[in-house]
Parts: C-alpha cells; sequence; structure tokens
C-alpha cells in the first residue's frame, strides 16, 4: 500500500496540494480525476519522492518514505513513475539500450527488461531507434521501462492522452495486465472511458484537496468539477426509427446485454455524441428517471 498523510506542498507562495490523503493498493487501479492545475501530477510525483511534502508524510507499506539518496533509490525500485510526454522519460537511442538501463543501473537481472517488451508487445523492436517510434510505441516503451524495475506500483500521468483508438484499447489492456500481476497501478486521467475501463478505486481532486473518493464514478460531482468529458450530453430515448448516429437497439436481449449497452450508450452520449435507445416504453422511463437525476 502507498499512502500520503495530510501532505501540503507549493511552488513559490501557489500552495498546490493542501492536506491531501491518498491511498492506493496492489492488485487494484486507483484512478486519480480533476480538471487542470487540481494537483494530480504533483500528488504523482511525491508518491516516488520525485517532491518531497512540505508537511505531512508518504509511507510506502507502512513505513515512512526518507528522502536520502540511498531511500529514494529503494523507492524507486518499488515505485516506477510514467510521464505523460514520454519523450520527457526515454533518453537512449534505441529500444534495448533504454528498457535495460533501469535494470542495470540497479543491478537487476535483465530478463526483467526482455519480459517487460513482451508484455508492452515492443518484442522484435530491441534494434530500433526511439526516435522513429510511434507516439503509441513510445508510449508502450516508457511503460516498458517502469515494467523493467520489477516494482510494486506503477504510477501513470494521463497514459492514453493524444493516442488514437488502437493506441487507447493497447493501454487498457497493459494497465488490465499489470492489475492481474499483482501489482498496484494509480493513474492521473482526464479520460472518462479509461477510467471507467480500469478503475477500482477514484479520487477527484480540487484546488489540491480530495473532495471524493470511491469505488464508483460520481458523475454529478465530476461535472460540477468540470472535469474533461461531462461538459455535454445528447440521449434520445424513442421506439420509433428516427435519423441519429449512434443506434442501440435492445430486441431480443438479455438483462445482462442491456445493461452493458445502456452503460456504453450514456458513456458515449457523456462524450457528447448523439445516441438513441430503441426500446419499450417502461424502460424509456427509466431511462428518463436515470438521467433527470444526472443533472
Amino acid at each position: 500500500m502507498i499512502e500520503t498523510r495530510d501532505i501540503w506542498f507549493s511552488y513559490g507562495d501557489r500552495e498546490v496540494l493542501k492536506g491531501l490523503n491518498f491511498m492506493a493498493r496492489q492488485s487494484e487501479v486507483t484512478v486519480v480525476m480533476g480538471k487542470n492545475g487540481a494537483g494530480k501530477t504533483t500528488l504523482l510525483l511525491h508518491l516516488n519522492g520525485l517532491l518531497r511534502p512540505k508537511k505531512g508524510e508518504v509511507r510506502l507499506n507502512g513505513v515512512r518514505v526518507s528522502y536520502d539518496k540511498r531511500a529514494l533509490f529503494e523507492l524507486r525500485k518499488k515505485v516506477a513513475l510514467v510521464f505523460q510526454n514520454p519523450d520527457d522519460q526515454i533518453i537512449a537511442p534505441t529500444v534495448w539500450e533504454e528498457v535495460a538501463f533501469g535494470p542495470a543501473n540497479a543491478g537487476l537481472n535483465l530478463e526483467n527488461a526482455k519480459r517487460a517488451l513482451k508484455l508492452v508487445g515492443l518484442e522484435g523492436y530491441e534494434e530500433r531507434l526511439c526516435s522513429q517510434l510511434s507516439g503509441g510505441e513510445k508510449k508502450r516503451l516508457s511503460i516498458a521501462d517502469a515494467i523493467a524495475m520489477d516494482p510494486d506500483f506503477v504510477v501513470m500521468d494521463e497514459p492514453t492522452a493524444g493516442l488514437d483508438q488502437p493506441g487507447f484499447d493497447s493501454i487498457v489492456e497493459l494497465i488490465l495486465m499489470l492489475r492481474e500481476l499483482g501489482k498496484g497501478v494509480v493513474i492521473a486521467t482526464h479520460d472518462l472511458e479509461l477510467a471507467t475501463k480500469v478503475g477500482d478505486r477514484f479520487y477527484y481532486l480540487d484546488a489540491g484537496r480530495v473532495v471524493y473518493e470511491g469505488e464508483s464514478i460520481d458523475y454529478r460531482l465530476a461535472k460540477r468539477l468540470g472535469i474533461r468529458g461531462f461538459a455535454g450530453m445528447i440521449m434520445i430515448a424513442s421506439t420509433t426509427d428516427t435519423s441519429v448516429e449512434q443506434i442501440v437497439n435492445f430486441n431480443g436481449d438479455s438483462e445482462h446485454e442491456i445493461l452493458e449497452k445502456t452503460l456504453k450508450a450514456v458513456l458515449k452520449a457523456y462524450r457528447g455524441e448523439s445516441v438513441l435507445l430503441k426500446t419499450g416504453e417502461g424502460f424509456i422511463e427509466g431511462i428518463r428517471r436515470i438521467l433527470e437525476g444526472l443533472k
């Protein structure tokens, strides 16, 4: 478990974290959300010691984090950070030199680096120049850097920013794989779809404080906080044919299938897409009540 206890931090006179309490466990994906400037990245930088709180403390497995050189070296073997921009992280010319750098310097088996490349789908890329990789491949390489250290926690800042759908899908698959391997994953994101696909626990930050913690997404609070993805919504429920791009038809579906399709339709609508639900009058009334509750 990694946690912060009443941490405060400021950049000069600007307070960014204000008594923030946070906790993440292994074998879980913890998602941190909030609008720009809420303190998400600053929190993440505290988790592996890149920043030191002005007040309060960070604890790993119940032990208070120290900030001497040796203690930070050990912390960063257990808590690996993946930056939002891979170019801020990748330093070596070739893929193999990049992924092997951390384990070699930490005295770890280089088999870890080979396994990491295989896990992220970059096996066979060892001799490729990092500068020639696509944006999605660079994202996966930066995650391989983290995995190669065999950490307990992998901390990711906006891992799907700027990716197309295949790139997004590959990152989702990687995160779920890390959870299955027993790693704790902490993600700061604006991406509602990513949060719903991978999250086990959710934190909302606002002005440097935790304003929500729970095992599900609070859509109403997120919308009030201005978290991206909640800005606009168009959903139409109808029993007649009409011209709408996204059509969800429930004819002959099981209860589970109806629920799954409805949840996907709601998420599309929150992203501003127009969604048509073709169903019966009773179900329409139920959807209407749900949507009224989200306003």
